[in-house]
């Protein structure tokens, strides 16, 4: 019984040093030189696909068979950042 006990700690403060990790990179908000903001600001106002910018936000597309596609963005987890911090500040000002 104290070996799961003790697996279960361990996985909890596991867990634990994870969120605190993400917590403190929300905090900190979001450097301007951040690759994924320049990205954003140089085709902020894009009006027609270009292959540069294919290649610049996209890291591969897989087309299956069956006719679905699956698209895997270079910049996903870094905008999921920017929505939390978005997010989390303000909440923050709002309440």
């Amino acid at each position: 019984m104290s070996e799961d006990y003790e697996r279960q700690t361990n996985l909890i403060q596991t867990v634990l040093e994870t969120l605190n990790r993400e917590q403190a990179e929300l905090d900190n908000g979001v450097d301007i030189e951040n690759a994924f903001l320049v990205t954003f600001r140089k085709y902020q106002n894009i009006t027609t696909l270009t292959r540069e910018l294919l290649v610049e936000l996209i890291d591969h597309i897989k087309v299956y068979e069956n006719g679905n596609i699956s698209v895997k963005f270079n910049f996903a987890d870094e905008y999921r950042r920017v929505v939390e911090y978005i997010e989390a500040n303000t909440h923050k000002a709002v309440g």
